[in-house]
């Protein structure tokens, strides 16, 4: 192995570890917030609203994120970050001890902390990781994130068997954790990335808006999010008030869920690299609108167990699905800014598409609750999720071959240059 392969090998440990603990933190406080709610007294939309905040550091500043990035390259951003995400734990427990005043105020600024240092994880990574590896983005992006919903799977458990047996110093505990992953981070900071030199200067963020493959991509990838953001707050809801699941049956359905998602990254990643993004957009989009029709159609329909095993077929299917249809977006995401803004703006492109997946994050739980209130019942509710769905699927179709060409082309110009 020669030192270029050294490199990249450690470079790939580091960013596995920022994303398992960016995802863990994120997924931590699931089962700690029913106890947040009473000990605060806050209802349930103040609570629903302290999870959607982590979204919002990026769905402001993705851009920003992103440029910044650029300037100081993605191995001291990652370092930093992870900095910031062992602080916000330690705001966490001294929020949740009420150690200072205004407790609840300071739970939320360290959601928000949560959030930047969250957001400028994934843009750095996914910048890092395309600079790295360009010939062979789709299936290293696909271990990312499919190592972060292993995070995202991992962190329900230890936050609610911690907090149970320690109270507020599960958080403690939770920023030891992350705070591991920082000396790693320190040492292949360099090997990750360093600061770019954008080729056209300072690119205006309009460029997204304006140039047709990168609007487009975006609108899908909010889409995406949607969806997933609408059945993370609904499924757990739907499954407790229609199927009368206890708590443990409804961790096991989710269980399902997120193993689906992380093992449809891995795969569609790397089959996206040998054989190009959109066929497997088309297979994920068709099967996800057909799989949220079934779960409007069974949910309506059945019951009992006959219903439950329905519901953790179908959103298996959902989850492997939506991975077919958000992990070929990443590549296009990458071939379309290098063609639209040159070389040097990896982070500015990662960083504006976190705006546009924190957008379908925070709409998403948004969109299902109204829906429920207005159908009074979940399946419809859920179910609803097929327009949007539907929509993705009719966009994808009618731009496969621009979104195509875009892609096949950079690539070439790649494989001629390697």
């Amino acid at each position: 192995m020669n030192e270029v392969e050294r490199r990249k090998k450690l470079a790939f440990k580091a960013l596995l570890c920022a994303f398992f603990v960016d995802f863990l933190g994120y997924a931590f406080i699931v089962p700690i917030l029913p106890s947040w709610q009473q000990q605060f007294g806050i209802n349930a939309t103040q609570a629903t609203l302290l999870i959607s905040v982590w979204a919002l550091p990026m769905f402001l500043f993705g851009p920003w994120t992103g440029r910044f990035t650029d300037r100081i390259g993605a191995g001291r951003t990652l370092t930093y970050s992870i900095g910031l995400l062992s602080l916000s734990s330690l705001l966490y427990m001294v929020a949740t001890s009420e150690s200072l005043p205004h407790p609840f105020a300071l739970l939320v600024v360290a959601r928000l902390i949560h959030g930047a240092s969250g957001a400028a994880i994934m843009t750095a990574g996914l910048s890092a990781a395309s600079q790295l590896w360009p010939n062979n983005f789709g299936e290293t992006s696909g271990k990312l994130l499919g190592v972060a919903a292993a995070g995202g799977l991992f962190g329900p458990v230890l936050g609610g068997v911690l907090f149970s047996w320690v109270g507020a110093k599960a958080f403690l505990l939770l920023g030891l954790i992350t705070a591991l992953v920082l000396p790693l981070m320190m040492y292949a900071s360099r090997a990750i990335g360093v600061a770019q030199t954008p080729s056209q200067g300072n690119v205006s963020v309009k460029v997204f808006f304006t140039n047709p493959v990168l609007f487009k991509v975006g609108v899908l990838l909010s889409i995406t999010t949607v969806a997933t953001g609408a059945l993370e707050a609904g499924v757990p809801l739907f499954l407790d008030d229609a199927l009368g699941l206890s708590a443990g049956e409804i961790g096991g359905v989710l269980l399902v869920m997120v193993l689906m998602q992380a093992a449809g990254s891995w795969i569609w990643g790397r089959l996206v690299d040998k054989n190009g993004p959109t066929r497997y957009m088309l297979v994920g989009w068709t099967f996800v609108v057909i799989s949220l029709f079934g779960v409007g159609i069974m949910g309506w329909y059945l019951s009992g167990f006959s219903a439950i095993l329905a519901m953790i077929l179908l959103l298996g299917v959902f989850q492997f699905s939506i991975a077919a249809a958000q992990i070929p977006m990443l590549p296009i995401i990458d071939t379309a800014a290098n063609r639209a803004l040159g070389t040097g703006n990896p982070g500015l492109a990662f960083g504006a598409f976190g705006t546009a997946w924190a957008a379908g994050t925070i709409v998403g739980p948004l969109l299902v609750g109204p829906m429920f209130d207005i159908s009074h019942s979940w399946p419809i509710a859920l179910g609803c999720l097929v327009v949007p769905t539907s929509i993705a699927l009719w966009i994808t179709v009618k731009n496969r071959t621009m979104l195509e060409e875009c892609y096949m082309s950079e690539m070439e110009r790649r494989q001629s240059q390697s």
